[in-house]
């Protein structure tokens, strides 16, 4: 914790000036002797890690008002946001660390804020720069953006273009015509979807373009039409292409 940046800002001194008023004080007294008469001891030099006050936190929440409802209000009675994380993280710090926010402490005010949402119009990953935010923040977190990235909805690795896409949908096309033109003359001729497209005019064209572009085919597509079209299909969900 010894690398951690303090940022000294307007919510730095404010809580700061609670924290060493004689307001708190008393109230930091009070609670602290009601906790030992309840028998849920704090340590007089603080606990010395998060895992012992989390295994002291379980225990006091029996309590009528729990932890987190006393520094709510220690922060109302100072006309502060009690929801405020970092005003709650100093309180918490203070009470069961003995630490004072110029001090080290295991609640830094963060630098960057990561927000996920998988849902909404608004879904994706949210990164908040703080005034304070540096360069090197966002470096040191990159790997951290990088992972939660990967758990959104919609997530892409590295891809390159389809270098067959133009050759792709130049069938898929013909495909939807010659799909359009048998339900809209009712097929009297009774020709299957690939035969029909054998009849439309651009047929000629759409095959010798498929033969062009990967001339390890015979330029025979009809072999591929079925991957050809549930790719398309996908890719190009409730677009009307005709």
């Amino acid at each position: 914790m010894g690398n951690v940046r303090h940022i000294y800002n307007e919510d730095f001194y404010k809580i700061t000036a609670v924290l060493l008023s004689k307001k708190f004080l008393a109230l930091e007294n009070s609670i602290l002797a009601s906790y030992s008469e309840a028998r849920f001891l704090v340590p007089k030099i603080g606990f010395r890690n998060e895992d012992e006050y989390r295994e002291w936190l379980k225990k006091a929440m029996a309590l009528p008002t729990s932890p987190g409802k006393v520094i709510e209000d220690i922060l109302t009675q100072f006309n502060l946001n009690p929801k405020n994380e970092y005003f709650r993280n100093c309180v918490t710090a203070h009470l069961f660390f003995h630490k004072m926010p110029w001090q080290d402490s295991i609640y830094p005010q963060q630098n960057i804020t990561l927000t996920t949402r998988n849902s909404g119009k608004d879904r994706g990953l949210w990164v908040e720069i703080k005034p304070w935010t540096k360069k090197e923040d966002y470096i040191e977190l990159w790997g951290t953006i990088k992972n939660l990235q990967k758990s959104l909805i919609g997530y892409r690795n590295k891809e390159k273009f389809q270098v067959t896409f133009e050759r792709n949908f130049a069938v898929y096309q013909l495909y939807l015509e010659a799909k359009r033109d048998s339900s809209v003359n009712g097929n009297p001729e009774k020709l299957s979807i690939p035969d029909k497209m054998a009849t439309l005019p651009d047929y000629d064209s759409v095959k010798k373009l498929f033969k062009h572009i990967d001339e390890d085919e015979d330029g025979d597509f009809f072999e591929n039409l079925r991957s050809i079209t549930s790719d398309l299909n996908e890719k190009l969900s409730g677009v009307d292409i005709l």
